[in-house]
């Protein structure tokens, strides 16, 4: 467990009560948050989740404090890892608009917290067991300008959760309002069918991942061509492999949807190619 945690820059034992129930991230869900990976006191992707704050931000209207940037964004992951005691960590950044107000805000600047927990490995390491999932039936994605992002409003995959849980599943595909694949509940999807590498396009309401940005940009590299489109139910069936990718745990294979089995080929393939491209390894 982690002994302190960072507050608009200020370095706090884990312990302390710092968010008021007048928070706007709290009231309204004002705000948004990144996920990413300390490996060996590096951060590997730190760009990728600095470019996607900066545009959440933009979106949001929230205002980045001048002393934020990525050169300080990168230093207080790095120094709040090593404060903890950890050499590999997984790195939550909460942001949220300041200020009071109602809907109508009376500020637009960043305030923000970061906590840290610790991760056992430097490099991303491709789960023995192949997951098990299925469809969920509960409730859609909507598709939205904001879907792309990581924001405060997390209710559909809370709930992707619980149906997970509820049904002895490992994780579940959220779909939008067409039946149309948009994503996993705290990941996004590919599937492998041939050399072609499958995506559910943003269109259909899923994160604009870190991490599936990067398998995107390598996949060329390991032989694979990469499409983004609308995944089907059938499309998820009929592949050869499928797993699932985000920032702190990389690629994760999936074993079983349904009675479909998968194998992991290509999914162990590109673990090791990302390893080593980002030098996570040494």
């Amino acid at each position: 467990m982690s002994k302190f945690q960072l507050y608009n820059g200020q370095i706090f034992p884990s312990e302390d009560p710092l968010l008021m129930t007048t928070n706007r991230g709290f009231r309204y869900g004002d705000g948004f948050f990144e996920s990413m990976r300390v490996s060996n006191g590096k951060v590997p992707l730190i760009r990728g989740h600095w470019h996607r704050l900066e545009r959440v931000c933009q979106f949001l209207k929230i205002s980045i404090p001048e002393e934020l940037n990525l050169k300080a964004f990168n230093q207080f992951a790095v120094q709040l890892a090593s404060k903890n005691g950890f050499v590999n960590a997984r790195i939550r950044f909460q942001g949220f608009r300041g200020g009071s107000g109602r809907y109508r805000p009376e500020a637009n600047t960043l305030e923000w917290s970061m906590v840290c927990e610790p991760l056992q490995e430097s490099y991303y390491t491709l789960n023995k067991t192949g997951l098990h999932l299925d469809f969920c039936s509960t409730h859609t994605i909507n598709p939205a300008p904001q879907s792309s992002f990581k924001t405060s409003n997390s209710l559909p995959y809370v709930l992707g959760g619980i149906y997970a849980s509820e049904n002895k599943l490992d994780d579940c595909f959220l779909l939008d309002s067409t039946g149309s694949i948009a994503e996993a509940t705290g990941s996004n999807v590919f599937l492998l069918k041939g050399k072609q590498l499958v995506t559910p396009d943003l269109i259909n309401g899923g994160v604009g991942g870190v991490m599936r940005s990067v398998v995107i940009q390598e996949a060329n590299a390991v032989g694979l061509e990469i499409v983004a489109k609308s995944v089907s139910k059938a499309d998820v069936l009929g592949a050869d492999e499928c797993f699932l990718t985000n920032a702190s745990k990389g690629i994760q294979w999936v074993g079983a949807v349904g009675k479909k089995r998968y194998f992991k080929r290509v999914a162990s393939k590109l673990t090791d190619h990302i390893n080593h491209e980002f030098g996570l390894l040494s």
